[in-house]
């Protein structure tokens, strides 16, 4: 007893074999999404961005002021601590990295990253430039003022990525 053959519903000339597990459709090669237990179409994958990286443009300038603030606080206790910058300043970065965390609403990705060192360097820019410390003069300080930056940057985006 023959079939006749049944075809790709957004594929008309393909022909398949293949159907969707929850809604039965017919899905070619091309068009199928693997599922937990077999193929799935297209529209029950439902291939939706997650909801952990849609933010909000308010909380992205929530976190973008939460950063500045905080990048300027954490600026100003880099410039007076001294040689323990290379203890402190992992501890300080993964404070900054909750508190900009936190401005967002724990959400997570690319955009978070960017926001949270670009915010966290203005910050810390905005503060040497503001107290006019001996630290813009002397190379050393700056050299090390930087180093100790690029840690607290380094530690808060590694805090937001995982």
């Amino acid at each position: 007893m023959p079939t006749e053959p049944v075809y790709c519903a957004r594929h008309p000339k393909v022909q398949t074999a293949l159907a969707c597990v929850r809604c039965a459709t017919p899905i070619c090669p091309d068009c199928f999404v693997p599922g937990p237990v077999g193929f799935l179409c297209k529209n029950c994958a439902n291939l939706g961005a997650s909801p952990l990286f849609q933010i909000r443009p308010e909380r992205f300038a929530l976190a973008i002021i939460a950063g500045i603030v905080s990048g300027g606080i954490a600026g100003i206790l880099l410039q007076h601590i001294g040689f323990y910058i290379f203890f402190t300043a992992p501890i300080i970065g993964g404070i900054l990295g909750e508190i900009v965390l936190r401005a967002v609403g724990y959400k997570r990705g690319v955009k978070v990253e960017w926001i949270t060192g670009g915010s966290i360097v203005a910050g810390a820019g905005m503060s040497l430039l503001i107290t006019g410390t001996d630290s813009l003069y002397s190379p050393v300080s700056l050299i090390m003022f930087a180093v100790s930056v690029i840690l607290v940057v380094a530690v808060a985006v590694g805090k937001i990525r995982w």
